[in-house]
């Protein structure tokens, strides 16, 4: 949630003690009294901040979420080509579920199904790197790596559905840690996605077409060329 090279401030304390709290114990059964506990600070200090715990609540993901988009905006410019930008925007999403539970539980668990929320700056954040990956396929279909007829809102779900889908599994198992993780599977997962959706190359060499009766003609004309010797005869 922060740059990890600076001391927490209190507020970053107590964002840090509402995930927590919120994660295990759901929004409704948080109560600011035991987040201003966990956090060292006085009540009064929380409702300066945040104002309610509503809004404490959607604080928590924009902030994260817009962390996490600036930290892979300075990586995903300089990646060649839109399959590996579209890899390393998976790999961000991924990578922050599984490190941070308590955020991907928060988010996929609780947020996504509050209608309020998604009027907030804090879904406009988490839809910023939703965009970025559109934006991506959109490229790809433009400069040919993938079919001109690719619907890229489709090809968006299919990656970010099943993505949000292994996390809300894997968070109903209570997080099992197991080989393969959804780390491991995320590249096959990309695989299968491309390899529907990339454009076929056509060959540039020269296909020949032939009538039946025409095959003993060019067999003829094959044995004349090797000297009168059949592929027969030169296995032999």
């Amino acid at each position: 949630m922060m740059d990890k090279n600076r001391p927490k401030t209190r507020k970053d304390r107590i964002m840090d003690a509402a995930l927590r709290i919120f994660a295990e114990k759901g929004f409704q059964n948080s109560t600011i009294t035991e987040i201003s506990k966990a956090a060292g600070v006085s009540e009064a200090t929380i409702y300066e901040y945040f104002g309610t715990k509503e809004d404490l609540l959607f604080a928590i993901p924009e902030k994260i979420s817009n962390d996490t988009f600036e930290e892979s905006s300075k990586v995903i410019p300089y990646i060649k080509g839109v399959e590996g930008k579209i890899r390393a925007i998976l790999l961000f999403y991924v990578q922050l579920y599984q490190s941070n539970p308590n955020y991907s539980a928060l988010v996929l668990l609780q947020l996504m199904s509050n209608k309020r929320f998604r009027h907030t700056p804090a879904h406009a954040a988490i839809r910023k790197s939703s965009h970025a990956l559109l934006d991506c396929i959109r490229d790809g279909i433009a400069d040919g790596t993938f079919k001109k007829d690719s619907n890229p809102y489709l090809i968006r779900s299919m990656f970010m559905g099943t993505v949000e889908h292994l996390f809300i599994h894997w968070h109903m198992q209570g997080m099992p840690k197991r080989k393969p993780g959804i780390v491991d599977i995320l590249d096959p997962l990309i695989e299968i996605v491309f390899d529907g959706i990339r454009a076929r190359k056509e060959d540039s060499g020269t296909t020949l077409y032939l009538k039946l009766e025409d095959a003993g003609v060019l067999e003829q004309m094959i044995k004349k060329k090797d000297g009168g010797t059949s592929s027969k005869d030169k296995t032999k």
